[in-house]
C-alpha cells in the first residue's frame, strides 16, 4: 500500500514539511527528493517528490495555500533562513549594521561594519596659562634714551626741550617650557625733571631741529625751571607687553612693563638785562661778562 509522502501544513508565514506514516505507525520507506516551488498566483506551494517503497519508487506532489487566503493574497515564505549558495562570493553591504532579508538565496546578505565615517578627531591644542607681569620678570626692555636742548643747558624761565628715544622691543627666550616672543611697545611716557615735578605724555618729544622750531619754543614734552641750578632729569617708559608662543597663541598681558632712563644732568642759568655801552667781546671786563 502506497504511503503518504508529506503534509504540508501553512501557518502564518512558515510551511513545516512532515514525513506521514501508515496507519500502523511504521516507517520502513524513505524521501529521496523534494522540491518546491511556487505557483503563478503567489499564494500556493507545490511540494514535488520521490519515495522508494518496498513497491518501487513513486511521485508524489502536493500543494498548500496561504492560510489567511486572502484575495490577491500574498507570498508564503518558508520558515527560517535559506542558505546562500556561495556565501564567500556574497558582497558586503557598506554602512549596513542590520542584516538584510537572508530568508531568501536571491538576496545576498552579510553583516558589516558600519562604514560610515565617524567625526574627525580635533587636533591637539597645547594650552597654555595666562600670562602675568609677574611670568615677564626676566624679559625686560632696554631703558630709553633722554636727551635735552640745549644740550644740558638752560635759562630759568625758558623751555628746556626733552626727548626720550625709546622704540619698540622684541626679545627672545622661553616660558612655560614654550619658546616665546615679548613684544614691549612704548604706551605713555612719565617726565621727571628732577625739580619735584612731572608729568605725563603719549609723546616721546620730538627736538627743536627735527621740527623746524626755534630754541625755547615749548613743547609737549618741554619743562621751564624756575630757580638756577643743577638737576637730574630722567623718563620712564611705561610698555605695554605682547607675549607670543610658539603655538601660535598671542596674549597681551595687563599692566604695563616700565623701564627708566639714566639720569642727566642740567645746569640751569639765571638771564639778567642791562643797559652797557660795550659788548662783552669788546669789553671782556664789563658788567654781566
Amino acid at each position: 500500500m502506497l504511503r503518504l509522502i508529506a503534509v504540508l501544513a501553512i501557518l502564518g508565514a512558515g510551511m513545516t514539511l512532515a514525513s506521514a506514516t501508515d496507519s500502523s505507525g511504521n516507517s520502513d520507506g524513505g524521501i529521496e527528493s523534494i522540491g518546491q516551488q511556487l505557483n503563478s498566483d503567489g499564494r500556493a506551494v507545490v511540494v514535488q517528490g520521490t519515495q522508494t517503497t518496498g513497491g518501487g519508487t513513486s511521485t508524489h506532489s502536493r500543494t498548500g495555500r496561504d492560510s489567511n487566503n486572502r484575495a490577491g493574497g500574498g507570498h508564503v515564505i518558508p520558515r527560517g533562513p535559506v542558505t546562500h549558495p556561495n556565501p564567500d562570493a556574497m558582497p558586503a553591504v557598506p554602512g549596513v549594521i542590520n542584516p538584510v532579508d537572508c530568508r531568501t538565496a536571491s538576496v545576498p546578505c552579510r553583516l558589516t561594519p558600519d562604514a560610515t565615517p565617524g567625526p574627525a578627531p580635533r587636533p591637539r591644542v597645547d594650552t597654555v596659562p595666562a600670562v602675568t607681569l609677574t611670568d615677564l620678570a626676566r624679559f625686560r626692555p632696554v631703558p630709553p634714551v633722554l636727551v635735552s636742548e640745549p644740550d644740558r643747558v638752560g635759562i630759568a624761565g625758558l623751555p628746556v626741550n626733552l626727548v626720550a628715544t625709546a622704540p619698540t622691543q622684541t626679545l627672545h627666550g622661553e616660558l612655560f617650557d614654550h619658546a616665546v616672543t615679548v613684544r614691549f611697545t612704548p604706551h605713555h611716557f612719565t617726565w621727571t625733571p628732577g625739580d619735584h615735578t612731572h608729568t605725563t605724555t603719549r609723546s616721546p618729544g620730538t627736538l627743536w631741529s627735527r621740527a623746524g622750531e626755534v630754541r625755547f619754543t615749548p613743547t609737549p614734552t618741554s619743562h621751564i625751571y624756575r630757580d638756577r641750578g643743577t638737576y637730574t632729569a630722567t623718563v620712564t617708559v611705561a610698555y605695554t607687553p605682547t607675549v607670543t608662543f610658539d603655538t601660535g597663541q598671542s596674549q597681551t598681558v595687563p599692566g604695563f612693563v616700565t623701564s627708566t632712563s639714566a639720569g642727566v644732568s642740567i645746569r640751569i642759568y639765571e638771564a639778567h638785562t642791562m643797559l652797557v655801552a660795550h659788548t662783552c667781546t669788546e669789553d671782556p671786563t664789563g658788567p654781566g661778562c
